[in-house]
């Protein structure tokens, strides 16, 4: 690895790394390879049969439900649609049932094999309770159409057809029980016709035994059936008894036992087939079958009378009760037998329903096993998967680890050395002929190369340095006596602009004065001018603000008679309607009367029964007359009110003719004020405009000579600055000077701190040119300032201290190339 290149090296763990992954990516493919068709099967396949599934278990719920018509409110049309809606709800089961039948879903319909284990694991039930499940689902399937098809279907056409022929019994027996009620009504009409041509037929005379038991035969028992037990012989109380008994059969009267009347026999409700069971249904027909014989035992004892009298009113009510009777018991056994027929399908419909939700139900607890055991195998796998996956990811991150190891090793040892030398050459003696070994490859070999390079060439300039160096103190030495020379001519010239500068300021000052008074003069002026312009402006303010005023008082009160106005049109518009109105009411009192008039007319016609309307006819007249008196009084007063709204209106028209004529008065006044004011503000503001003018001209002519003073002022401050600072520029070249031989002392002192190649006499050279240095330091700065201070004192203030720093950049705009002196100046 010593012969590698660092980008090799890098490469090489690179490599390392994609191995690893390589080696993860491959076991993570080929494990998701496995669980992508177990995920599929469950999440998709089973997924979508549970979704079909729950559609199959939410349509034969329904199918209880669309029965309802079979028995509430039955028709022959809800019977037909109820059927209709029944046959599409099947055909919808039976397709459903075929799409889970397809080849889509053949890998669930194979589940079957110890169904009843897997269910009773995955719910906690028992095995015992579980029928056999050892079948296909295909087979479940199958045998659920064939339930629909064989026994559902059949069970529906059967419960349709009696509940049409309940429909048409109970029709039949509502038209039949009016007639048997009727019928018995008719019979006790002719009651007492019967007990008179039977009493005169038969010679019973009044008071015997043989009267009074006919006569009980025949009467009593109309107060009700507190008395039954003394009217056993009573025929019609025992004939009603058998009627109320017949009507209780099949109605769900509120009544207590013997307080059935006639108009309650008449509201009669086929009781619903659903409330009772098969054994009530026998007890009907029993309880009907002695009702039968009771009622022919009467009839029977009752003909014998009727044929006694033989009287053709009582032989027909007598035959239309027997009738009516025969009709009613003949069509209620019809009505019980039908009614247990339909409660014994709709057992049987129940029971087949249920049988089918069942067989759903454990479809449903099938497919949820399934996918219960398949997502356990997932979890399973994927639990390996994951064991694995982190052994390997171990095993990848180790070897990395190994190899980074040495490739860092590698790496930094070079580095290593590298920086020791450095380290050396920075915080040691400075030695310079120091070198690196250059026996490594690739870049940090061609790095030792390099530096052992730089560190030659860093020596070589070092030594062209330490020559440079002693050229720079010759030349700070000249640079200090010529300093000297141009201060001594600065300070004379300094002298003679301070007192031309004096001269000039005393006439700037008295220049000055002058424009300031024209300046003051001008301003009294403008501002009396602007005193006047703001009260002229106040003043015809004042007078718009007036005229303004009384306009939009003029036009508030034109504004409140227009609304007045408006108001009486409005008051005479609504009196106007209610004229027609009253008009209305007028031609309505008129027709009343009329019509009360041939209301009158029909009573007389009705004679003693339309007394009572002739009396309410008369009133509805009577109110009609008043109505109508007092709809005219109303119009005379509406008219009345009429006219004084009219009469205002007219009042409130002159007040508004007189309120605009004067408007037009005080506008033409206020306008004539408004312009003879404004003219005489006028004038005076334009005469103190021109006096403003005059005083402007003063101030502008005052202000030209202190500006041309000033310009002169500023003329001779601008020299006297630049005297001051040449002065200053000496004295900081002479500074400048002592302070670059100081630095080339120093410099001299750094540079013998290196080691170079060269032997020569450059050590005894820099030695001179330190002691040099220093005595220029020592000596010669220190008379130059003194010097300065005596020459330039009115420049430079006592005790002022300055800091040099280094040289800035000159930016001399051009791209040629300059020398160092042209490129940098040195600044405070």
């Amino acid at each position: 690895m010593k012969g590698m290149t660092i980008s090799r090296k890098l490469l090489l763990i690179f490599l390392v790394n994609i191995v690893v992954i390589g080696c993860i990516a491959g076991i993570v493919f080929y494990s998701f390879q496995g669980l992508t068709g177990t995920i599929a099967y469950s999440s998709k396949t089973l997924g979508d049969y549970r979704a079909d599934l729950d559609v199959l278990r939410v349509q034969q719920s329904q199918l209880e439900g669309l029965t309802r018509p079979f028995y509430l409110n039955v028709t022959s049309l809800s019977v037909e649609q109820a059927k209709e809606h029944i046959d599409r709800s099947l055909d919808a089961l039976v397709e459903n049932i075929l799409v889970l039948q397809s080849t889509r879903y053949e890998s669930v319909n194979k589940l079957g094999t110890h169904r009843s284990q897997v269910i009773a694991e995955t719910y906690g039930l028992s095995q015992s309770s579980l029928p056999d499940s050892n079948s296909s689902l295909t087979g479940e399937l199958e045998a659920m159409e064939k339930r629909i098809q064989e026994s559902i279907r059949p069970i529906i056409n059967e419960i349709a057809d009696t509940a049409i022929l309940l429909s048409e019994r109970e029709n039949r027996l509502a038209e039949v029980r009016p007639l048997l009620v009727d019928a018995y009504a008719e019979l006790k009409s002719v009651r007492k016709r019967l007990m008179f041509l039977y009493q005169k037929k038969a010679g019973l005379v009044t008071g015997m035994p043989e009267y009074n038991d006919f006569v009980n035969t025949f009467m009593g028992g109309e107060q009700g059936h507190d008395q039954e037990a003394t009217l056993d012989g009573n025929l019609f109380y025992q004939l009603e008894k058998t009627i109320g008994e017949l009507a209780d059969l099949l109605v769900d009267t509120s009544g207590e036992p013997g307080q059935q009347t006639q108009a309650g026999a008449r509201k009669m409700f086929l009781v619903a087939a659903s409330n009772i069971g098969l054994a009530s249904f026998d007890r009907k027909i029993d309880e009907l079958q002695s009702i039968g014989d009771r009622s022919e035992e009467i009839t029977d004892k009752l003909s014998k009378y009727v044929q006694a009298v033989d009287n053709a009113q009582v032989s027909t009510a007598f035959t239309l009760l027997e009738e009516a009777i025969a009709q009613v018991l003949t069509i209620t056994e019809g009505q019980i037998v039908a009614s247990r027929d339909s409660q014994r399908l709709s057992t049987q419909f129940s029971d087949a329903n249920n049988s089918l939700g069942k067989s759903v139900q454990e479809l449903s607890r099938t497919i949820e096993a399934e996918r219960q055991r398949v997502s356990d195998g997932i979890l399973a796998d994927g639990q390996n998967f994951l064991t694995i996956l982190i052994a390997i990811a171990l095993v990848g991150a180790l070897i990395s680890l190994i190899v980074g190891f040495f490739v860092k090793q590698s790496i930094t040892r070079p580095v290593n050395s590298l920086v020791e030398v450095a380290q050396d050459i920075a915080q040691g003696e400075g030695d310079l002929t120091k070198r690196l070994s250059t026996s490594e490859t690739g870049e940090l070999g061609e790095l030792s190369s390099w530096f052992n390079s730089f560190l030659t060439r860093l020596s070589g300039l070092i030594i062209e340095i330490k020559d440079f160096a002693n050229n720079i103190e010759h030349a700070s030495k000249e640079i200090a006596s010529g300093n000297k020379d141009l201060s001594e001519r600065t300070y004379r010239q300094s002298a003679a602009l301070q007192e031309t500068a004096s001269s000039m300021e005393q006439m700037n000052s008295i220049i000055q004065n002058s424009a300031e008074d024209a300046r003051k003069a001008y301003e009294r002026t403008q501002e009396t001018q602007d005193s006047v312009a703001a009260n002229r402006q106040k003043l015809l303010d004042v007078v718009t603000e007036t005229i303004q005023t009384n306009k939009e008082m003029l036009n508030s009160a034109q504004e409140t008679n227009g609304r007045v106005v408006k108001g009486m049109a409005d008051i005479s518009d609504n009196s106007e309607k209610m004229a027609g109105i009253i008009t209305l009411m007028n031609d309505i009192a008129f027709q009343t009367n009329l019509l009360a008039l041939n209301a009158s007319i029909e009573a007389a016609r009705a004679g003693e029964h339309g007394k009572g309307f002739a009396v309410v006819a008369t009133e509805v007249r009577k109110l009609a007359s008043r109505s109508s008196k007092a709809s005219t009084e109303i119009g005379g007063l509406i008219e009345t009110n009429l006219a004084s709204v009219t009469a205002g209106q007219d009042l409130v028209k002159d007040g508004e003719q007189s309120l605009e004529q004067r408007r037009l008065k005080v506008e033409n006044m206020l306008g004539s004020l408004q312009e003879s004011s404004n003219m005489n503000l006028t004038h005076i503001q334009q005469a103190f405009g021109e006096l403003a003018e005059l005083m402007e001209n003063v101030k502008t002519a005052s202000e030209e000579q202190a500006k041309g003073v000033s310009e002169v002022n500023q003329a001779l401050a601008d020299m006297e600055r630049l005297t001051q600072d040449n002065a200053t520029l000496v004295e900081e070249n002479s500074a400048a000077s002592s302070s670059m031989a100081t630095d080339t002392a120093n410099l001299a002192r750094l540079l013998a701190a290196f080691h170079v190649d060269r032997h020569d006499t450059d050590g005894s050279d820099a030695g001179a040119s330190s002691a040099t240095a220093t005595a220029l330091v020592g000596d010669e700065v220190n008379v130059d300032e003194e010097e300065l201070r005596f020459y330039s004192q009115p420049l430079i203030e006592e005790h002022t201290k300055f800091e040099y720093l280094p040289a800035k950049p000159v930016d001399n705009g051009s791209n040629e190339s300059a020398t160092d002196t042209e490129k940098e100046e040195p600044f405070r």
